[in-house]
């Protein structure tokens, strides 16, 4: 007799785990393609423009990293996103999606720790025209970085 949970009519019901729940839909962060890349990005915080290393990018959003700077640090910034390789700038609002600090050797002058931030950030202000040049950007670049996998 199978368990109460799973249904006697499954072939081996009783060798297989219930599955309690299953999300139909993934997020959607996860079904935009992603590529790695190695670039710089400007974030503006603070009316202060800051530098980044960009190092990967997707429609959806970015990870950057770069010394945490507390005075300057909020949840939403203005980026400017140089993509690699080709001559043009895109400029975006983001929301910072998570950040992990990790402790850098030294002190800033005024005494308190240095930290270098790694940080995941949500584009959520990027007008049409440039959210279609950046998913034109990461799907052509991804797809011949498959093409030249393949070839190799």
């Amino acid at each position: 007799m199978a368990h109460a949970s799973t249904p006697s009519s499954w072939p081996g019901a009783r060798d297989r785990p219930t599955i309690f729940f299953v999300n139909p839909l993934p997020e959607p962060r996860r079904l935009a393609p992603r590529i790695s890349v190695e670039g710089l990005c400007g974030v503006v915080s603070n009316d202060e423009l800051g530098h980044a290393s960009l190092l990967d990018l997707s429609e959806l959003g970015l990870r950057l990293e770069r010394v945490f700077d507390p005075k300057t640090a909020r949840p939403v910034v203005q980026l400017e996103i140089e993509l690699p390789g080709i001559d043009e700038v895109l400029w975006a609002r983001a929301e910072v999606s998570f950040a992990i600090l990790t402790p850098m050797p030294g002190r800033h002058v005024d005494g308190q720790p240095r930290f270098w931030c790694r940080a995941g950030l949500r584009l959520a202000g990027v007008c049409r025209r440039e959210r279609s040049l950046l998913r034109d950007y990461v799907v052509e670049t991804r797809r011949a970085r498959l093409r030249a996998m393949l070839a190799a």
